[in-house]
């Protein structure tokens, strides 16, 4: 097949990780990065013999598809011109700060026949996809992803930064739409939460308990998930998976232990976790997430393919973040007021003054 000629806009942090990553790719041909940084892009461009764009517009003629790593603030502006012209999209999460945004670029994917996949990149963690085979019907859920301060994606609050991860993956398992969404979290430093902790209960009762923290001395990605099959518990770091399965004593329906004669009653406490709650633990294989996530990008473009994480996908994450963070203004301690980026707050969002890359140029 035809190597996809792709272009990466933005040079961050994961726009350089999404080229390094890509070039290695031999479905792809990398025709360039586009950064308005000038110093920073030459450096980049020089270590990995790359060409270089200060605008979209510069190179949007020369690639069939791009990935977008700029900030949120800015998806929408650099994949509507793109997939107007039916190029493919692969953006970085989250998709856009709204909703109307999402639907627009879902749209014009659809019409365009393009490829829009939005980088929800724990969908492709490998102890992830081995956990998912183990979990059926989820009943009730509970992660935290808690980091230190890393002054990276601060245009948005940790609700959209670290917390969508786990919406998407929860979304994925349980499939039934939130009919409930209760929040609270702090500002520690401003001017977006950075520790939230939410319920989200669903509409065939499952109920899941997130906490995302960038102000954490613990760094932890975890998530436990108690379903009908039993308990699967998930550390994204270690990809260390554990799970247990009841014997027939848990699955016969015994309520109470009273109930268990004295030898059942041994049975329980001698061999708690070895055969009434078998405990299993298994170390997955490291592959990388992102790798795998282009890997599957250019798939879907070559062979027309539908990607894990559609534009749909992500604006379901995106939705139920937006009402955690608005769930989040509503409880306040003090009467205050979070600056955060919802719905009824896009407009009053200024963009800098200086020149982004990430906004096209405008025809003559």
């Amino acid at each position: 097949m035809r190597q996809v000629r792709l272009a990466v806009i933005g040079t961050g942090h994961l726009g350089k990780i999404h080229a390094r990553l890509a070039k290695g790719i031999s479905a792809f041909k990398v025709v360039g990065v586009v950064d308005p940084a000038k110093q920073a892009r030459d450096a980049f461009c020089k270590e990995y013999k790359l060409k270089g764009y200060d605008d979209v517009s510069e190179i949007s003629s020369k690639i069939d598809a791009a990935v977008i790593a700029t900030p949120t603030l800015y998806h929408k502006e650099v994949a509507a011109p793109l997939l107007e012209q039916g190029k493919h999209v692969l953006i970085e999460k989250p998709i856009t700060l709204t909703t109307e945004e999402a639907d627009e670029l879902i749209d014009l994917a659809e019409h365009h026949r393009s490829v829009l996949q939005v980088g929800h990149v724990e969908r492709f963690n490998p102890a992830f996809r081995e956990a998912t085979k183990k979990i059926v019907s989820p009943r009730f859920i509970q992660a935290a992803r808690t980091s230190g301060y890393s002054f990276r994606s601060i245009d948005v609050g940790v609700t959209l930064d670290l917390m969508i991860h786990d919406i998407d993956l929860v979304l994925s398992l349980v499939r039934s739409p939130v009919v409930d969404v209760k929040a609270t979290g702090l500002t520690v430093f401003g001017p977006h939460e950075d520790i939230v902790e939410t319920r989200l209960t669903f509409a065939n009762g499952c109920v899941a308990n997130l906490t995302a923290s960038r102000a954490s001395f613990n760094p932890s990605r975890h998530m436990e998930v108690f379903s009908d099959a039993g308990f699967v518990g998930v550390d994204f770091t270690s990809r260390m998976v554990k799970s247990i399965v009841a014997d027939d004593i848990v699955k016969s329906g015994v309520s109470e232990v009273h109930e268990l004669s004295a030898e059942g009653k041994t049975h329980v406490r001698d061999h708690l976790f070895s055969t009434v709650l078998p405990c299993q633990e298994t170390e997955v294989a490291a592959s990388n997430a992102i790798e795998a996530e282009l890997l599957e990008f250019a798939d879907c473009i070559q062979r027309g393919l539908t990607p894990t994480v559609t534009g749909k996908a992500a604006r379901e994450a995106l939705s139920v973040a937006l009402q955690v963070s608005e769930a989040v203004q509503r409880h306040r301690w003090d009467g205050g007021k979070f600056d955060l980026v919802g719905p009824t707050m896009r407009s009053e969002i200024k963009k800098p003054e200086t020149k982004r890359a990430t906004k096209p140029k405008k025809a003559a």
